[in-house]
């Protein structure tokens, strides 16, 4: 960039976006002519479809029993094969035997004080399921010899193919047709990604990928995808009849049970039609520069409630039978300071859904829809297996307790204490915030969607005990979890929730803690356990408006494995955006951008590093900082230390510095004022002192570590220029160092406030 005049040859993202907006609108009407969906004669899902997306089964036993006696006379037989009864529900595993066709499906009900009618309703409740995977006379003359095993019902079963309607591949569903639908689904989810990448515009979205994709089944059940389904939740309060061409658009976590967080997030949901019948779900939700309020960014930390924060969208029709509501979308682009820049990217968001779709329907056009459905049954019960075998081998069968803080809420209160008790119930999981602080004042709450929470439950059960599973919604209903109504995790409307990255970043490391009691060396420590956000707003030299904003990452914790990594995003498809794009676009340069030594927690595994950016800023504007973990620090386990705090500086152009809290907005800068912008380490893992002297000395020739911590943490002594490793000395040290230290604890809070 030209330090003499950095404001020439810069490019107006503005400028960008206003003059692709005309071809914008065109790429999408073509895109709704090319689709084909709208010639097609359909029955449009109702309401009633919705709704009984909650209920288990609409059949009832007698009616089954009828059905079966009437169709295949004495051919058929049905056992119970397994029963339990756990924390007031049973659950029964019912073997349904016509010919030599045999399905499998459990069933549960709740016992309500009459333990034998629960049994028998839960017994009718899988029979029911059994006949109806069984009842299309077409699937059922091709699947014989077949025996399929899938977990407790999770919804309204899949939508049968119309009477007429043949399939293209005949014949059942085999090991060689469910790997090919099970890696298209995978690509196509990840098709997704690549084309909102190429299509959005704000650096959020474009460059760090702050966003979610995912492809259901007719009932709403997450296939494939990152955040867990959210869909029944989405629907539950609106009375849509779907059709060919409609797109739902929302952004108001109060009215759909959580399925985002804040309102910063615009929400598509596509349904996804085939010969005239709903055969699925394509959605993404991804994060907007602005959604109005009174700060750019639309995430005050001084906000009190959600009302203070921008605009809420309840669930709409944003396209109806492929016709764009203009009225809709004007009002909603009417009240962002950006709305060029949300435009562009809700479109994009929209193209996402739109070759997620195009994807299903191939795979429907290529294998059938009944195949097509009984490979998403397969995928969510090979998911459901893979979980019981997690929880009975890695969770305890007493509860057990862990507790983490975070720090304040940005409106001077706090600690607000997060304590969750796990344990489990034969092959069933319990995760029980009881005990959380409750709401706060300042907008740091989570309103945590169960469903979204499952996922983060089995996102980090998965990664840690079997990263090869597929992350999907089949194991939900071995999980339960209890949200206090008016906590930190479930707060009452109308809770501020701009912040709530915090609360959600901090949940991993509470998690973490709980679960590592039962198997501790296979826990991580914690880790810099925030959502650290740098904005940046004003009028540039030539007087047009500019908006950034930037999430930035921490230090990852000290794992079994191996050493954490040195400011990694916890979200693991998140990526940093370059220094070249943002001089490019925003009038800044960075100074300096790497780990800051010493603040990864000793260990045998070493907590990964904070990173240190240091803007400086060429325009007049003002800066929002959004933090945690600066009084708290991330423990350590197993004898590992504690990484080091968050911090930040403002250094005005003539070299006054003046540290600033984790969360303030309205500073005011000018041309040549510096931001130092600190994030927090992780946790070590492990006993310092183990750790291998070639390591160290290799840490600190790679300036993550210094000499001085290299000999009072981890008792190594380096000496000369090629710091090499008196290895004498050093085992002299670490043998003093060992005797006169007390026993290493479980975990290392190190400066832990609000503990008592």
């Amino acid at each position: 960039m030209n330090e003499q005049n950095p404001e020439r040859g810069r490019i107006s993202l503005d400028d960008l976006l206003k003059a692709n907006k005309a071809q914008f609108d065109k790429v999408f009407a073509n895109q709704m002519q090319e689709s084909g969906l709208l010639s097609v004669d359909h029955r449009p899902a109702t309401a009633d479809d919705l709704a009984s997306a909650s209920v288990a089964s609409s059949h009832t036993a007698n009616d089954v029993t009828a059905q079966l006696n009437a169709r295949f006379g004495g051919r058929w037989s049905s056992e119970i094969m397994e029963h339990s009864s756990e924390r007031g529900s049973v659950s029964v595993l019912v073997k349904l035997v016509i010919d030599d066709i045999s399905k499998m499906q459990f069933g549960t009900a709740r016992a309500n004080g009459d333990k034998g009618k629960a049994l028998q309703r839960a017994a009718d409740d899988a029979l029911a399921k059994c006949y109806a995977m069984l009842a299309d006379e077409e699937f059922a003359s091709h699947a014989e010899g077949t025996e399929a095993v899938s977990g407790p019902a999770r919804g309204l079963p899949r939508a049968a193919q119309p009477a007429g309607v043949p399939q293209e591949s005949g014949g059942k569903l085999d090991i060689v047709t469910l790997d090919l639908i099970e890696n298209a689904l995978r690509n196509a989810r990840h098709e997704m990604d690549a084309v909102l990448f190429r299509s959005a515009m704000s650096p959020v979205i474009r460059e760090q990928h702050d966003e979610y994709p995912m492809i259901t089944d007719p009932m709403g059940r997450m296939i494939v995808g990152q955040f867990g389904s959210y869909v029944p939740a989405m629907l539950k309060t609106q009375n849509f009849d779907l059709e060919p061409g409609d797109v739902i658009l929302q952004s108001d976590p109060f009215q759909c049970g959580g399925a985002i967080s804040h309102i910063n997030d615009w929400l598509i949901l596509v349904p996804v039609f085939f010969q005239g019948n709903l055969v699925g779900f394509t959605s993404m939700f991804g994060h907007m520069m602005d959604v109005g309020g009174p700060v750019p960014g639309s995430m005050p930390t001084a906000a009190t409630s959600i009302f203070g924060e921008g605009l809420r969208i309840p669930p709409i029709k944003l396209y109806e039978g492929g016709v764009l509501n203009q009225a809709a979308l004007d009002l909603i682009m009417n009240n962002t300071r950006t709305p060029e820049m949300n435009y562009s990217d809700l479109m994009a968001i929209l193209a996402g859904c739109r070759a997620g779709e195009k994807r299903v329907i191939e795979l429907c056009e290529r294998f059938g829809a009944d195949i097509y459905g009984d490979a998403c049954e397969a995928l969510l019960a090979r998911t459901e297996r893979a979980m019981r075998q997690l929880i009975v081998q890695n969770l305890p069968t007493e509860p057990q307790s862990f507790e983490d803080y975070v720090d304040d809420d940005g409106c001077g209160n706090g600690p607000f204490k997060m304590k969750l008790t796990v344990w489990r119930e034969g092959e069933h999981a319990y995760f029980d915030w009881t005990g959380t602080a409750d709401q706060a004042p300042g907008p740091i709450n989570f309103y945590l969607h169960e469903g979204m929470f499952k996922m983060f439950i089995g996102v980090y059960m998965i990664m840690v005990f079997d990263p090869q599973i597929l992350f999907n919604d089949g194991f939900y209903d071995l999980i339960h979890v209890t949200l206090p109504k008016g906590s930190l995790v479930h707060p009452d409307f109308p809770a501020s929730l701009g912040c709530r990255t915090h609360t959600l970043s901090r949940q991993f490391d509470v998690m973490g803690g709980a679960l590592s009691h039962n198997a501790p060396d296979l826990a991580a420590a914690a880790g810099y356990g925030s959502s650290p956000h740098f904005l940046y707003s004003g009028t540039d030299q030539d007087g047009r408006d500019f908006q950034l904003m930037e999430i930035l990452y921490g230090g990852i914790p000290g794992r079994p494995i191996g050493d954490g990594m040195d400011g990694h995003s916890w979200w693991p498809l998140f990526e940093n955006i370059p220094t070249e794009y943002l001089e490019t676009y925003y009038p800044m340069v960075i100074e300096s951008y790497g780990s800051i030594p010493d603040t990864g927690g000793a260990g045998l595994h070493r907590g990964g590093n904070g990173i240190e950016k240091v803007y400086r800023l060429l325009a007049e504007g003002d800066v929002s900082i959004h933090d945690d973990r600066d009084v708290s620090q991330p423990w350590g386990i197993l004898g590992g230390k504690p990484g080091a705090v968050s911090n930040k500086f403002l250094i005005r152009a003539d070299g006054e510095k003046t540290p600033l809290p984790s969360k303030i907005d309205n500073v005011r800068v000018r041309p040549g004022d510096r931001i130092v912008f600190c994030t927090a380490g992780g946790g070590g893992w492990g006993d310092p002192l183990e750790r291998d002297p070639v390591w160290v000395r290799n840490d600190v020739a790679r300036r993550l570590v210094s000499i001085e911590l290299a000999r009072s943490d981890y008792g190594v002594v380096l000496e000369g220029a090629d710091l090499s490793v008196d290895r004498r000395a050093s085992q002299d040290l670490r043998d003093g160092m060992r005797r006169n230290r007390r026993a290493l604890p479980m975990f290392d809070f190190g400066e832990r406030r609000g503990a008592g």
